[in-house]
Parts: C-alpha cells; structure tokens; sequence
C-alpha cells in the first residue's frame, strides 16, 4: 500500500525476481550458501484492508521470495500509532526478529490492539472492513466533485483504492517571475523562477495548515518542485513519489474506520476550506493591485513635476 498518485508495487514480480536471482547466484556459488541472497521486505502499511492488495501478497509469497511484512496497526486497527504487525511466510524469521525485542519495547500497543480486538470481535471488523469497500466510490465521486468546483481534478490512480489525491495548481497565483518587480533584484531569470517556485509552494503549504485548524487530519499536501538537503542529502520533489511531478496535489485516505456521516463532513469542511482560501488569496491579490495602481499613479505624478 502506498500514498497516491503511487500505486501497490508488483510484488509478486519482484519476490519472483529475487528468487530467481538468488537461486542462480547459489548455483555459482556454492561454497557461500549461508547468509547469502537478497532479503525482501514490503511495507504493507494501510494494506490489510484491501483484499487486492493482500492476494498479491498472498501470490508473492507463493511464487517468490517474502521475508517480511510491515503493516501499521493504527492505519489497520484504529488505535493509537506506535505499533506495527510483523508478518512473514517462514517462522523462522519472526523467532529470530522476537528474540531481539523481549523487554526492549513499550506493551502499549499489543494491549490496545487486544483491547480493541475484544471491543469489536472479528463481525464486527468485518464490518467496518465492507463498509469501507461500500464508501471507496462515494468517496471518490465527492473528491472529484469538490476538485472540479475549484478547477482541480481527480489524480488518475486505477490501482490505489485507498489514497486519493486532487491537483492544487490554481491555488497559488502569482505574478510572471519575468515582470514582476520582487524579482527584478535576482540575478538571472533561473534565480527569479526559483524564488517563484517557493512562494508558490508556500501558498499552497499555507492551504495545508487551514485544514488542519478546521480539525481536518490525515491529509497530505504536497507542493510541486520541493527541494530539501537532509543531512547532506537533497532530495528532489521533497514529499512526492517522483523527482519532477508535473502537479501540486493533495490526498486524502478512504481507510478503514471511516463511517459515511464522517465522509459526508469531511467533504463539506473541505470544500468550505478551499472556498475561504479562495476568498482570502483573491483579496490580497485585490489589494496588490491597487498599491500596484497607486504606484504607477505616484511615479507619473512624479515624473509630471520634474517635467514642469
């Protein structure tokens, strides 16, 4: 599982892959058999609750090499974040990963994990399982209402049906880096084109921050062309799943949990939110305009008197 515009990997591929490679490199060379070969380990983190997702787990274990599989208990189980399941196909491995934590690691997570696991029991996971299958096209029919009303679209992800995303692109609106005077002190138009690029990210960082004040949680906001150094290394398209996406975008989880009421407010305080950040960006370009206006108005009045 994965955050959109990403989609599941094709693990069954890669498990076949890797055993493949393995066995052929054990052929070579079989004097260093032991602790040789390629380990495979997927992060399944919102994956237990998604059947398709889960068979092709399931067919990857069968045809290919799975050491292990991460999935998040609090994405899964709704309890609190901390804990995570460790799953694997060779029993061996999880003896050997168990005798390394006894003692080491806070109880909290398995007791709340209990705790909820009796509180529902397993009908009632099963339900909160098929009402999350029944909201998937609600849901994304409502997020691509929303987004069309803002000149946004739907980001296409046939493969995710858990994380959707909308572009973000209209909501920053900024004047041509080549005309506008703020950049006129850069040296060249590259220079000027960056500085354009981190005001328009801040704008719509800036959306960000006003869903989560309107206790809008769990949203991602990411801006387009991010660049962050992070102890010496830089990464690209900071946030996003690619180095050069052509979009800034947002995406919201249909996950487990999530009851159609919940949905229907979420829609409506979003929709709320971009219509306010609208109002507020168009009155602030508003009133760049006028000082612009003013501006232009105060340097012909000027030049006027040096003439006479």
């Amino acid at each position: 599982s994965c955050f959109c515009p990403r989609v599941p990997d094709e693990v069954d591929r890669v498990a076949k892959t890797i055993q493949t490679w393995n066995e052929s490199y054990r052929l070579v060379n079989e004097s260093e058999m032991r602790g040789v070969g390629i380990s495979h380990v997927v992060n399944h983190a919102y994956g237990l609750q998604c059947l398709a997702t889960n068979k092709l787990l399931n067919r990857a274990c069968t045809i290919g090499r799975v050491d292990a599989i991460v999935c998040s208990t609090d994405k899964n189980f709704l309890v609190p974040v901390g804990g995570a399941l460790i799953i694997s196909p060779n029993k061996s491995v999880i003896d050997s990963i168990s005798k390394n934590y006894p003692g080491r690691a806070s109880a909290s997570p398995m007791v709340d994990l209990f705790i909820t696991m009796l509180s529902m029991g397993l009908d009632g996971y099963k339900g909160i399982l098929d009402e999350r299958r029944r909201l998937i096209g609600l849901f994304k029919a409502k997020l691509e209402n929303v987004a069309k009303s803002f000149g946004e679209r739907l980001l296409d992800c046939p493969r995710n049906s858990i994380s959707f995303g909308i572009t973000l692109d209209n909501l920053a609106v900024i004047e041509d880096a080549t005309e506008s005077k703020d950049y006129l002190g850069a040296k060249s138009l590259e220079t000027r084109q960056i500085r354009l690029t981190k005001e328009k990210n801040a704008q719509i960082t800036k959306f960000g921050s006003m869903l989560f004040t309107r206790c809008i949680s769990g949203t991602r906001i990411v801006p387009r062309s991010e660049v962050k150094t992070i102890s010496g290394h830089t990464f690209e398209g900071f946030g996003s799943s690619h180095d050069d996406f052509p979009y800034a975008y947002m995406t919201a989880a249909c996950a487990v949990g999530l009851g159609e009421a919940e949905m229907n407010e979420f829609f409506v305080r979003l929709d709320k939110s971009l219509g306010d950040y609208c109002t507020k960006r168009d009155k602030e370009m508003k009133k760049k305009m006028k000082m612009k206006e003013v501006d232009v108005e105060n340097s012909s009045n000027q030049f006027e008197e040096l003439k006479v």
